[in-house]
């Protein structure tokens, strides 16, 4: 049996890592002195509040023993291991994945960077767990996530530049970005990397320019709100809603993680 591990990022509600067989692994973060492991979407309480009350809050990527412990247990339950992490680009587990598959020195255990994060990195789970059903194997099954993640599979926008500028994210972008009045930046993941795309006026205007970036015929999406679902969340939502009107369309919270390093307000539009 394929064992597939990933992190908190991934946005899986418990029910779902539970039918999908996935090993979903915490980041953290820590507001006014208090450290916070990710839970389950649904499962963060009023991460917003502490986000947002002031203070040093900080982020911690998933610990290269969490992985150890999670891949030891998969190995000696007699399964082969999957580990679909957030890009590597953006966080420091990856590499941490990568650390605990060299501890465990088996060649049963492969780690994949997804490139990706939110719902575009949901999205890979959901379809490496499809391919492993139908009799993939590993190789196969990395084979086609490889050819997946080189097309991008989300945009996303945010009100505010400031936390992003602050999570040191932006790299050679950083100048080219910036916020102004009632504009707001519509970005991706490139190769991992945040890249910018267009600019939208205004939140409905933001909204058309996240849509238009979506493939024609695509059939799944996903909305992902970072903080409280707001006006922006709405746009996004109505503007897929009416370019995809036969797609499955699914809203979910981001998660505090990611809500940190986007502030919060920050939409996301994920496909399949």
């Amino acid at each position: 049996m394929l064992a597939l591990v990933t992190d908190s990022t991934c946005g899986l509600t418990r029910n779902e890592a539970a039918e999908l067989g996935v090993d979903v692994l915490p980041m953290g973060y820590a507001a006014a002195g208090i450290r916070h492991a990710e839970g389950f979407v649904g499962e963060n309480g009023d991460y917003a509040s502490a986000l947002s009350a002031g203070g040093l809050v900080t982020t911690e990527a998933v610990r290269p023993s969490a992985f150890e412990r999670a891949f030891r247990r998969h190995l000696d339950a007699g399964d082969e291991v999957l580990c679909i992490t957030i890009s590597s680009r953006l966080s420091g587990t990856h590499r941490s994945a990568e650390q605990a598959a060299e501890a465990v020195a088996d060649a049963r255990v492969t780690v994949f960077d997804s490139w990706e994060t939110a719902g575009a990195l949901e999205f890979l789970v959901r379809r490496a767990r499809a391919l492993a059903n139908a009799g993939s194997s590993v190789a196969q099954i990395v084979d086609e996530l490889t050819a997946l993640r080189a097309s991008t599979r989300i945009v996303f926008s945010v009100p505010d530049m400031s936390a992003l500028s602050r999570s040191g994210r932006l790299g050679a972008i950083r100048r080219a970005v910036a916020t102004k009045l009632n504009r707001y930046p519509v970005m991706a993941l490139g190769e991992g990397a945040i890249v910018k795309l267009a600019d939208g006026r205004g939140a409905r205007g933001m909204a058309a320019a996240m849509a238009d970036q979506v493939p024609a015929g695509t059939t799944e999406l996903l909305v992902s709100h970072f903080g409280p679902r707001g006006v922006e969340a709405r746009e996004v939502l109505l503007a897929a809603r009416e370019r995809f009107p036969e797609a499955h369309l699914r809203v979910k919270d981001g998660g505090p993680v990611l809500s940190k390093h986007l502030g919060l307000g920050a939409v996301g539009l994920s496909w399949a």
